[in-house]
């Protein structure tokens, strides 16, 4: 069977679901932002600025991008939000960012929690992910309060690029040997200081590109996180997974502990793995070009497959 989000005649939309404007730190207005991603080639963005009660860096309200909404282009009001009480941050603050937020979303007030301010996004109807847990040092106890979230960030291209802190993989990796059913992104954090857009995207398949179609793929897992690799089908196949690729160098399964496997080589487009073996509850896809570039499936989950 063809897995998520490959199995349903849905067109793949792509997406930036983490970067700034003006409206706090980021360096140019929401209008240049938007048609710089359009000018990539991308379908949908979310404008997250920081929320937060701060004006030397952050907005006090969500951004509203939806006046530049066309039919072949939306943005997702967003944000970044705050609070105090994270432990490796200059400023005590956590990063979350909420995509699909309500415009009256509110920010933290000084005595939120983390967990409190993920559930009430979440509630509040956002698709939640942890912001670039490398970055700013997230223990495996921090992930632990904030296991709630859809998603961890395992690319960042901002910081991957500005201090080589980008990766999400140990935290997100934690957080499902743990049996927390975490998605993966990739992202850009984009302030448009320099080249620090389009190097992190999501792929969605969703039937339509509207807020409520992508929030709700998002939220069901049926997107792949990309840095310039292409995946192009995942199939199960009783004891045997297909994966169908741009052209790559490695291909590898990975699931709980260490277990792993890989197929590698030059222009691997097609790999196959006997899974007869695999001793984990779930297993997830990466494929990588020797430039670099990436792809990430989501885990899957061998109980909800079945």
């Amino acid at each position: 069977m063809l897995l998520p989000p490959f199995d349903q005649d849905t067109p793949l939309f792509r997406g930036n679901l983490h970067g700034h404007t003006t409206q706090s730190d980021g360096l140019q207005p929401m209008a240049t932002v938007i048609s710089s991603y359009q000018d990539l080639g991308y379908d949908f963005i979310a404008l997250s600025d920081h929320l937060w009660d701060d004006a030397t860096f952050a907005a006090d309200c969500v951004t509203d991008g939806t006046a530049y909404d066309q039919p072949d282009f939306i943005t997702l009001p967003s944000a970044e939000l705050h609070c105090l009480g994270k432990r490796y941050d200059q400023d005590g603050l956590w990063h979350i960012v909420a995509n699909g937020l309500p415009l009256d979303f509110a920010m933290a007030s000084p005595d939120e929690d983390a967990p409190t301010m993920v559930a009430r996004a979440i509630a509040a109807g956002a698709f939640v992910s942890l912001a670039h847990p490398e970055w700013y040092g997230m223990t495996t106890d921090e992930s632990m309060m904030v296991s709630a979230a859809h998603a961890v960030e395992v690319f960042n291209y901002s910081c991957s690029i500005k201090n080589n802190r980008g990766s999400g993989i140990a935290t997100a990796d934690i957080l499902l040997h743990e049996g927390h059913r975490v998605g993966f992104t990739a992202t850009d954090d984009s302030h448009f200081a320099g080249t620090d857009y389009g190097g992190g995207w999501v792929m969605v398949g969703a039937n339509e590109l509207t807020s409520g179609a992508i929030l709700s793929a998002l939220k069901s897992g049926r997107y792949y996180s990309s840095t310039g690799v292409e995946i192009h089908a995942i199939i199960l196949d009783d004891q045997t997974l297909h994966v169908s690729c741009s052209p790559a160098s490695h291909v590898m399964l990975s699931g709980h502990g260490y277990y792993a496997k890989s197929v590698n080589g030059q222009n691997i487009s097609y790999a196959v793995f006997d899974i007869s073996d695999f001793d984990s509850p779930y297993f997830r896809i990466t494929i990588m070009q020797n430039d670099g570039r990436k792809a990430w499936s989501n885990p899957y989950w061998f109980d909800e497959l079945r």
